[in-house]
């Protein structure tokens, strides 16, 4: 069964807190510290301009971004998205899943997502991706599919924050 808009309540069941990692990433997780970007910062965005390697740098902190999002997925599919929240957000990010309220840091978030039943499958597709410094912005879509296969699909928006660490979700927020 497919849906394109849950209703109130539905995501729960799949994910009690919705979805974060990558947006709607959020919901179920494992993963692991991914290593610092290489590289210089870049000045612009995947459109191009005209600062020279900018889109090798912005490729590298899609590759970095893109390893993050993959752990999320799979912290989804294990039923274990607490155990991934260091590896996936800043201390402070905020997740705003549609229709309920904010939720605040890396102890609220696990809270949110307690109780997530593992996903058999977990999908979220960047589409584009702008880097400023050591803020990146990512936008794309995400699907996921229950244990009951009830499949989900819509849009997140992602702000990620370059740490010592490496790349994590400082906000996300999907429909």
């Amino acid at each position: 069964m497919k849906r394109t808009r849950p209703a109130r309540g539905t995501f729960r069941r799949i994910c009690p807190a919705g979805f974060a990692a990558r947006g709607v990433v959020a919901a179920a997780g494992g993963l692991v510290a991914a290593a610092a970007c290489g590289g210089g910062t870049p000045d612009v965005g995947e459109g191009g301009g005209a600062v020279a390697g900018a889109t090798v740098a912005v490729e590298a902190v899609r590759a970095e971004i893109e390893r993050v999002t993959r752990r999320w997925e799979a912290s989804l599919i294990a039923g274990a998205p607490g155990e991934a929240v260091a590896d996936v957000f800043t201390s402070d990010a905020v997740r705003l899943p549609s229709g309920e309220p904010a939720v605040r840091g890396h102890e609220a978030i696990e809270r949110a997502l307690a109780g997530s039943v593992a996903l058999r499958e977990a999908r979220f597709t960047i589409e584009d991706l702008e880097v400023d410094g050591n803020l990146a912005f990512a936008n794309g879509t995400y699907r996921v599919r229950g244990p009951d296969d009830v499949e989900l699909e819509g849009k997140f928006l992602e702000v990620w924050k370059r740490l010592e660490t490496g790349w994590r979700i400082h906000r996300v927020m999907w429909d």
